[in-house]
């Protein structure tokens, strides 16, 4: 996709699709920079919310008016990369605070395992739709969104089960 192309048949449900893992990614950061505690984290955690917002508000712009604001759709590959770097740097810096033989036992611990493996999956299925789907493509976009809203409530469930 560039800058000039407008989306055709995205629908507000796609928006509302879209809103889905946002919603639950930013309720996992949030559970998780409460007992990690790290300006990095929260920092880097707000880094990913804001690319996640910005892309549902380009692609409420694209249903309700036509247009493509580029900066919105392309500031989601440089905010959510950035994020994710402040957030590894924030556990790598405070390793000190983290126990990994209890980091371990939790994330391999039933049924959270199972939760958190299906969350990975998604994750890493997205990054394959990143590279091979068409992003102005409606019906790549629900694929995507779909996989990624199950894998963000799967790691928000296993967080939970933690």
């Amino acid at each position: 996709m560039n800058k000039n192309t407008i989306p055709e048949n995205f629908t507000l449900s796609l928006v509302l699709a879209d809103a889905i893992p946002v919603i639950f990614f930013s309720l996992n950061m949030i559970i998780l920079g409460s007992r990690f505690e790290s300006p990095l984290f929260i920092f880097g955690s707000i880094l990913c919310f804001l690319g996640g917002l910005g892309k549902v508000i380009w692609k409420l712009i694209v249903v309700l008016h036509q247009k493509n604001i580029w900066i919105l759709f392309v500031q989601f590959r440089f905010l959510m990369p950035a994020g994710l770097v402040f957030i590894l740097m924030s556990l790598i810096l405070g390793k000190s605070r983290l126990s990994i033989a209890a980091f371990i036992a939790n994330f391999t611990s039933m049924p959270s395992f199972f939760f958190f493996s299906l969350g990975l999956l998604g994750m890493l299925m997205m990054f394959v739709f990143a590279i091979k789907m068409d992003s102005s493509d409606a019906k790549s976009n629900w694929i995507e969104q779909l996989t990624n809203g199950l894998s963000q409530i799967s790691i928000f469930i296993g967080i939970l089960l933690l």
